[in-house]
């Protein structure tokens, strides 16, 4: 015997290490309070979006939390049953069947669920409104770009920003590549090479709007503009 919170427990008391001392009714309740846990952790996950879940879905990364709670307690709680924690997870394993089945049955469900891919980047050009909508910077995509072996934006016809948190890209046949802003991070682009609104360029030739990568052709001694599609006021070399 050993005091524990101010209460007395038996070591080794398999009825309460198994059963507890609640009412065989309170199963009942453990079912409704794991549902009620299960269905706010998709809430949650869905309102942070998919920069947070990684290359989870969000029913993988409601079933793993749910398991982890309901697993943990039996494991470290005297007061907690084992029997209820298993209640708890053959619950949440059933409802994820469920609802994986609802989900490759109903394509509304699954969108509601899970979301839709976004495209963030369209023949070069950054699509600012899903960027800020998926709540990601540009570093966040250019990183992402690096990491798929992208020199430019001009050699991406799609780029999409996934229900898993990743971003997939489609290039354009090597015949189809276009001048493009470059993705490399932006405090290396030397500082003589911005050319601001209102400037004059120094030579004529394509160039590319620093926030968005749309790309003009400008002659030599021309002003510098705003950027027409995204108002930016910076302009850059294009890489071809």
């Amino acid at each position: 015997m050993f005091s524990l919170m101010d209460e007395q427990i038996e070591v080794f008391d398999f009825h309460r290490i198994f059963l507890g001392d609640t009412p065989p009714m309170f199963l009942l309740e453990i079912v409704f309070r794991t549902l009620i846990m299960y269905g706010y952790t998709i809430f949650l996950l869905r309102i942070l979006g998919k920069r947070g879940m990684g290359q989870l879905s969000v029913l993988e990364l409601a079933i793993i939390i749910s398991f982890g709670s309901a697993i943990g307690d039996p494991m470290v709680g005297p007061n907690m049953p084992i029997f209820h924690g298993m209640v708890a997870v053959t619950v949440v394993a059933i409802f994820q069947i469920a609802m994986e089945r609802l989900i490759n049955r109903n394509k509304k469900v699954e969108i509601f669920m899970e979301g839709t891919p976004n495209l963030i980047v369209d023949n070069g050009l950054i699509i600012w409104d899903c960027l800020n909508r998926d709540n990601l910077s540009k570093e966040d995509l250019f990183r992402a770009l690096r990491s798929k072996d992208v020199e430019h934006l001009g050699q991406i016809q799609k780029a999409y920003f996934e229900t898993t948190g990743q971003i997939s890209v489609l290039f354009h046949s090597p015949k189809k590549i276009q001048p493009g802003l470059s993705v490399q991070p932006e405090m290396e682009i030397p500082v003589s090479d911005i050319l601001k609104k209102a400037m004059h360029f120094r030579e004529g030739g394509m160039y590319c709007c620093i926030r968005c990568g749309n790309v003009k052709s400008f002659r030599v001694k021309g002003r510098v503009p705003a950027c027409q599609v995204c108002s930016g006021t910076e302009w850059v070399k294009a890489v071809k």
